[in-house]
């Protein structure tokens, strides 16, 4: 009887002992896409940016370069993020993959001294404004382009993605660095105004792909074909 006990004792401690070790994993492994060792996502040379350091702040030009390859699927496809983070939870669903996480990106925005609508840490009630089409993202605005080897040039952002109501796209920092946290949805630009995104389009409000009333792709005529290395570059709007 006593070791039967005994039997049921040890068997309750290994399976204790076996569950802490269970949740410790699962902790370190979602550690991996928090705040930790951000610093490893930045080059140190514009040269160096790649897939290992795909983020470069140019300080003294004021710009963030952003190494990301392009996505196929949507340039035929509709999507409602323009470029997220291939580890992210929708990192499949952009037009363009990045590889760095968000929070580092949101980072590299601050070091060039621009302003967020929600800072880390800030009051989320104030990231929108309230228009006749909805609520719109604020923040800095900024000015994105893209580029590739044989692009010839630097294209502004209207020129390489697609709204199918016509309008530009007007890209604001809403910063959102607690909610990319939170969230890790890996998006660094939203199509519409996002309470997520580290970046989103101030021209379409909150839901409007959701809603069906825009629709968002990359351009197949001037995109280079899927896989294709591409430097996406942010700098405060003049």
């Amino acid at each position: 009887m006593r070791r039967q006990v005994w039997s049921r004792h040890l068997f309750f401690i290994l399976a204790v002992v076996a569950m802490g070790a269970f949740i410790a994993g699962c902790s370190s492994a979602a550690s991996g896409k928090g705040e930790e060792n951000l610093a490893q996502y930045y080059a140190s040379t514009e040269a160096e940016l790649g897939k290992d350091k795909p983020i470069y702040i140019d300080k003294e030009n004021k710009k963030v370069k952003v190494y990301a390859t392009v996505n196929g699927k949507y340039l035929v496809e509709p999507t409602r993020h323009g470029l997220n983070w291939v580890e992210g939870a929708y990192g499949d669903q952009a037009v363009l993959k990045g590889y760095a996480n968000p929070l580092a990106f949101y980072n590299a925005l601050i070091e060039l001294g621009l302003t967020p609508a929600v800072a880390k840490g800030g009051d989320a009630s104030k990231e929108f404004e309230e228009t006749p089409e909805g609520k719109v993202i604020k923040g800095d605005p900024l000015q994105i382009t893209v580029t590739w080897e044989g692009a010839g040039k630097e294209y502004d952002i209207n020129e390489v993605m697609l709204d199918s109501t016509g309008k530009e796209l007007a890209y604001r920092f809403g910063g959102n660095y607690d909610a990319a946290l939170k969230k890790m949805t890996g998006c660094y630009m939203c199509f519409d105004s996002c309470s997520v995104g580290i970046t989103s389009n101030a021209s379409q409000p909150v839901g409007a792909f959701q809603d069906g009333k825009a629709e968002f792709r990359g351009n197949p005529e001037v995109l280079p074909k899927d896989g294709t290395p591409v430097i996406v570059t942010f700098a405060p709007k003049q």
